[in-house]
């Protein structure tokens, strides 16, 4: 995409140990596009804000601390190219990851937006398998085309889009709306089901991210993750046509199936009333056998605790 403006949108909350590498992955690319960086310092306590400012070739905006959907928000608004990416202040693009994403979207000019796969890594080593290997994903599951079939439907069974893989339309963002800023967990996906209601996906089979796991990820919060999920799948609306019936019976199947991940967590952590709150609430929407087996489980626990008093 020769000459295009490719705004890259940063957030970042105490990041002072990642952002100058995270942005030098940025700056590393080589692509026939101009860039402009934005960081969105969004109400860091330590000296975030003062190693972006002293990086050339980096727009800093700052922000108390209103979540990443509110940061990202903020990104965007400031910046003015016709396609913006993100990328989180502790991760990395590998050299060539914005080269192929743009090559995807020049190949399908109808896509809304691009992602590609991620391969995680920590103090210790990259993990060996790529986000796309471990869940099954790629060719294998979405064909050649280069787009996702069914996007929205299979979002909503699984969410295979990591954020810093993803390049979007900025015409699109006008159109649907941005980050949901009430949201301060699962507010990407939530975006991303709402572009993939009404637009074409595209995808990159090429590793686009390194993403860093430590012990500030938001995401290492798996209750706190499966709550906000639930919340975005209340959010969903299904068409008054044909398909309301089979969209709704997969929504169903998402919540009770969120359900019983929530009542598994509870039992691990010895609270049986939650694990069997959780587990009724999975029966209720979709009495499956599964569902039925997890309100066993939770049963059973129950009354192991109260025969051990």
């Amino acid at each position: 995409m020769s000459g295009t403006l490719v705004s890259v949108v940063i957030p970042a909350y105490n990041a002072q140990a990642f952002i100058a590498e995270c942005i030098a992955s940025v700056q590393a690319q080589r692509v026939d596009a101009d860039l402009e960086v934005v960081v969105v310092d969004d109400g860091s306590t330590d000296g975030t804000a003062a190693i972006v400012q002293q990086l050339p070739g980096v727009r800093l905006v700052s922000q108390p601390n209103l979540g990443p959907a509110a940061a990202r928000n903020a990104g965007i608004a400031a910046t003015q190219g016709p396609l913006v990416a993100f990328l989180d202040a502790d991760d990395l693009w590998p050299e060539g990851s914005l080269a192929a994403r743009l090559d995807v979207l020049q190949q399908q000019p109808d896509a809304a937006m691009v992602f590609g796969d991620c391969r995680q890594f920590d103090a210790q080593a990259p993990r060996q398998r790529t986000l796309f290997e471990e869940g099954g994903w790629g060719r294998r599951a979405w064909g050649d085309s280069g787009l996702v079939p069914d996007a929205y439907s299979r979002l909503l069974d699984d969410n295979f889009v990591t954020t810093g893989t993803v390049i979007v339309r900025r015409q699109v963002l006008d159109a649907v709306g941005a980050f949901a800023e009430d949201l301060r967990l699962v507010e990407d996906l939530e975006l991303w089901l709402r572009i993939a209601r009404h637009h074409p996906v595209a995808w990159c089979e090429r590793v686009c991210l390194l993403r860093r796991r430590h012990g500030a990820n938001t995401s290492a919060d798996r209750a706190a993750m499966g709550l906000a999920w639930l919340e975005v799948l209340r959010r969903q609306r299904m068409p008054a046509d044909g398909a309301r019936a089979a969209g709704l019976a997969q929504l169903k199947r998402a919540v009770a199936h969120e359900c019983l991940n929530l009542c598994d967590l509870a039992l691990q952590r010895g609270q049986r009333a939650e694990a069997m709150r959780w587990a009724s609430r999975s029966v209720w929407h979709r009495p499956a056998w599964r569902s039925l087996r997890g309100l066993a489980k939770a049963m059973l626990g129950t009354a192991g605790q109260g025969r051990a008093r």
